[in-house]
């Protein structure tokens, strides 16, 4: 391996090296208090009461924004800013702007949250969450804006994880002014008939833009740089993720459309919505292909289990999503036909589940992983013995697969509710395991011969931050 120096300043000096410190610590704080614990805790609700209309809508939507803003959100913005200027070899502008995004977000989540989840009893804290709402809006823009900046001052082409991750960006702006409009929508509902009829339409297109157009769009980008690196695994064909990544942007704009429609204009715009899932699932089966995730590794380590086990949840997702026709039209109506599903022609424990299935089965598993995988390594300690994570992974497992296939059957039998509500204290438990250990590696001292390793080794280059030095195999 030969050392070529370059300049001293060609990264930054680094007052970003720690920037994604006190995002992750953020992020795991909202998740085991306003994101996953509370939804753990609205569970046992649901299940005490055997019906998932018992809690108020408010403050299920407050929790899922939590959840989207402040546990999703705020880890792949820690990421970005550290992990994508070493991806470009160029260092991030105004890291104090960027530090500064995190405290925006954070009081933007509390007062949107807090403000939603109070609406039904304190009005007037519409003025709050409307605050909240703009402060989001304002973290999104300057965060897209600071990673764009590093895309265009980077030198070489665009790869095709890069348009990827660029489309992601694109995707979390949109479904933050979306969900800033959504939000003041359904809290000055003048009723509960208009609020309904707010939600069955404009919700379940939200839903679509923040998990398939973000999260799932800026993972499978992420991936594209990293898989390879970790597990040896062969770098992607460029030109065909590209065609794919088109596919991917069509189905989830026409996904989230064909819902409005639908609603709008009557079910002959169901073929515009089904044709969409078939094509995100099917774009998603050819992309989890060409990145070999189910082959054969040359380096297998602890965290292969999380990312597998990932896709093999997001995978399921959309099967059980295709499928939705089969499940709403077919099983219900022969094995359930008196079930309240059957009767409104909508299953909300079917359609809750697919969601749970790709949020905390490959969303959450993901971030779990990939954060365990590369924070020891960006703190120097990627020498060190780490332990390999099976309490969390298994409970996390464990909690999916209960919510996931109780809640589907409590659609055929009550007794179901039981073990579909304590899903949530196995999932909480596992990120309170995993949290406290990423915390301890994050506050452990960085180690300064070798902290400067990064994963932006992309077709056998590494980029050394710390000792500014590019080693090219």
């Amino acid at each position: 391996m030969s050392q070529q120096p370059i300049a001293r300043n060609t990264c930054a000096d680094i007052e970003d090296d720690a920037l994604h410190v006190p995002f992750f610590r953020a992020a795991i704080v909202m998740t085991l208090s306003l994101g996953a614990a509370w939804g753990a805790w609205l569970l046992l609700r649901i299940a005490g009461s055997h019906s998932f209309t018992a809690i108020g809508l408010h403050e299920v939507n407050a929790h899922g924004h939590a959840q989207i803003f402040g546990w999703v959100g705020l880890f792949v913005m820690g990421f970005a800013y550290h992990a994508l200027p070493r991806f470009k070899q160029t260092p991030l502008r105004l890291p104090r702007i960027a530090l500064a995004t995190l405290w925006l977000m954070l009081a933007g989540i509390l007062c949107r949250a807090g403000a939603q989840a109070a609406l039904a009893r304190w009005p007037g804290l519409l003025l709050l969450g409307t605050l909240g709402s703009v402060l989001e809006v304002t973290a999104a823009a300057v965060f897209v804006a600071l990673i764009l900046d590093v895309f265009r001052r980077a030198a070489g082409g665009w790869t095709a994880s890069d348009w990827f991750i660029v489309s992601a960006l694109a995707w979390f702006f949109v479904q933050t002014v979306y969900s800033a409009v959504y939000f003041h929508a359904t809290a000055t509902a003048p009723d509960r008939d208009a609020l309904l009829a707010l939600v069955a339409t404009w919700q379940a297109p939200l839903r679509d833009v923040q998990i398939h157009g973000f999260a799932l769009i800026m993972i499978l980008g992420v991936s594209q740089r990293i898989l390879s690196r970790f597990y040896g695994l062969r770098f992607v064909r460029e030109k065909r993720c590209l065609r794919l990544l088109w596919v991917l942007n069509a189905a989830v704009l026409c996904e989230a459309l064909g819902f409005l429609l639908m609603r709008a204009s009557g079910h002959a715009w169901t073929a515009l919505w089904y044709g969409a899932v078939f094509a995100l699932a099917g774009s998603v089966v050819l992309l989890v292909r060409e990145l070999g995730v189910f082959s054969a590794v040359s380096a297998p380590d602890r965290i292969l289990k999380f990312v597998r086990t990932a896709y093999a949840w997001l995978l399921l997702s959309l099967a059980m999503l295709v499928l939705l026709p089969v499940y709403q039209f077919g099983l219900l109506r022969v094995f359930a036909p008196e079930s309240e599903a059957a009767r409104l022609g909508f299953s909300h424990a079917y359609y809750g589940a697919i969601r749970h299935a790709v949020t905390v089965g490959f969303i959450s598993m993901m971030i779990v992983g990939v954060a365990a995988r590369v924070v020891p390594v960006w703190r120097g300690h990627d020498t060190r013995p780490q332990p390999a994570l099976w309490a969390p992974f298994l409970l996390l497992n464990a909690g999916c697969a209960l919510r996931v296939g109780f809640q589907t059957l409590t659609d055929f039998s009550g007794a179901a509710f039981p073990l579909a509500g304590v899903s949530g204290l196995f999932e909480v438990t596992a990120l309170a395991l995993w949290g406290a250990y990423l915390w301890r590696a994050m506050r452990a001292p960085v180690d300064s011969g070798v902290s400067g390793v990064s994963l932006s080794c992309v077709r056998g280059e590494a980029f050394s931050v710390k000792s500014q030095v590019v080693c090219t195999r």
